[in-house]
This record gives structure tokens, C-alpha cells and sequence, in this order.
């Protein structure tokens, strides 16, 4: 059809009277989308536990799986080069970087968008899944603490591998929170790069630094700690104050 005739007959068409009869259609078809409308507001809103639930049945697998075979590597290399908890911060890097393929999942599909729109906000989701994480963390942590102590004999140095264990996670983690809060895809590299230079940055304090973790140096870990456990819940809290406001936490992308 061309331009012209395309244009008469849209003319024509706008011209024409609108049928009673469609219109009655119309009005109530209307009608009884907006009766659905109020029916759905009835509907009890699902609860954060039930949406953790379902979360876990999406997720579990994926955030579970990868923290176990991280730590069976872990655990399988400190057994191979040697048996002291110097060498534990080397590997905890490694436990946040088994994490980005679940936490960065929609914006490698391209689904942020949706996520953004959905009823439960892209904050719910991240806190949903932080909170799975964390579980996985902690068993992880338990069961390499575990190990060391094993290799070990003894359980004097307990206090410490802890602090080993939990410093260079909450860097990683509180990395993490702020690369997704601000992320942009070109900057995935850049993140993993950053993942990688932590665990040589860990191996080679070891190495020039015994010092560092001697027990005497305990005051600092356990500064450290605090420090960045301020860090960590300022990131929690922005995810929490994001959901309760309903809002994407980070950029769509």
C-alpha cells in the first residue's frame, strides 16, 4: 500500500463513528479488569521468609555447589604446600569469587530491568541471596578452621584463624556489595583482577611480613576486623533501607 493510500485510509477510519455496541465491550472489559485489580489487593503479600524459601530453591544449588568445590580445592592445596594458618588468608579471596556468577546472574542475562520491576525489588533479591551466602561462608569457614586444626593437632591458634578467615572476606565482600551497587560490565575484570591480587597480597605478607601473624600481632587483626565490619554493615544496611524503600540496589545494566 502506498503513502497515500495508507494516509486516506487511516482518514477514513478516524472518521468513522464509534460503535455503541464495542464501546459497551470496551467499558466492560474495563470494568472487570479493574474488579480483578481489587481482588489482587486482597491477596497477603508474601512474607521475607517464604521469599528466602524460594530463593534458596532457585539459588541454593548454585551458591552451595560453588562454595564446595572452593573449598574441597582449598583444602586440598594447603594440604599439598604446607600446614599453617599463615596460608589462610591467601585462599579466602577465592570464597567471594565462587559468589559473582549468582550475584551478578541478571546482569550478564540482562535481566536487571525485570528485577527492578518485580514486586520484591532487586534489594530483596541481593539480601536474599547475601543471607544464603553468608550461611554457605560460615560452614566453609567452619570446615577449613576445622581442617587447619586437624593438620595442626592442636587447637591453640583457633582465635587467630578465625580473624584469618574473617578480615580478607569482609574486604572481599564489602568489594563485592560496592562493585554491584556501582556496576558496570567492563568493570567485571576489574573486580576479579582485584580478587586475584588479594590472595597474592595475602601470600606475600606471609612470606616478607612474618611478623603479622605472630600472636602477638592479634590487637591488629582484630582492628582490622572492626574496620571492615563497619565497612560490611553500611553496605547491609544501604541493601536493607533499598528494600524497604522498594528499589533496584545498583545500576541496571
Amino acid at each position: 500500500m502506498k503513502d497515500k493510500e495508507l494516509k486516506e485510509y487511516l482518514r477514513q477510519s478516524l472518521q468513522q463513528e464509534m460503535q455503541p455496541e464495542r464501546m459497551k465491550e470496551t467499558i466492560a472489559l474495563c470494568l472487570e479488569m479493574m474488579r480483578e485489580q481489587k481482588a489482587d489487593e486482597k491477596e497477603p503479600r508474601t512474607g521475607f521468609l517464604q521469599y528466602l524459601s524460594d530463593v534458596f530453591r532457585f539459588e541454593g544449588m548454585s551458591v552451595w555447589g560453588l562454595q564446595a568445590i572452593t573449598l574441597f580445592l582449598v583444602c586440598m592445596t594447603i594440604s599439598a604446600i604446607a600446614d599453617v594458618p599463615e596460608y589462610i588468608p591467601v585462599f579466602m579471596p577465592l570464597f567471594v569469587l565462587a559468589l559473582m556468577p549468582v550475584f551478578f546472574k541478571s546482569h550478564f542475562y540482562g535481566m536487571s530491568e525485570i528485577e527492578a520491576a518485580t514486586r520484591a525489588s532487586g534489594a530483596q533479591i541481593i539480601l536474599a541471596k547475601l543471607i544464603l551466602a553468608g550461611a554457605a561462608n560460615l560452614v566453609c569457614m567452619t570446615a577449613l578452621i576445622w581442617f587447619e586444626i586437624s593438620l595442626q593437632h592442636s587447637c591453640k591458634e583457633i582465635g587467630q584463624m578465625v580473624l584469618y578467615c574473617l578480615v580478607p572476606y569482609l574486604v572481599c565482600m564489602t568489594a563485592m556489595l560496592r562493585l554491584l551497587r556501582l556496576f558496570r560490565k567492563e568493570n567485571i575484570a576489574v573486580y576479579g583482577t582485584f580478587m586475584l591480587s588479594s590472595c597474592a597480597f595475602w601470600g606475600m605478607s606471609a612470606k616478607i611480613l612474618p611478623w603479622l601473624y605472630e600472636t602477638s600481632a592479634i590487637g591488629l587483626w582484630g582492628m582490622a576486623f572492626l574496620v571492615f565490619a563497619v565497612f560490611f554493615g553500611k553496605e547491609i544496611y544501604f541493601v536493607i533501607e533499598m528494600r524497604k524503600e522498594g528499589n533496584m540496589y545498583g545500576i541496571i545494566a
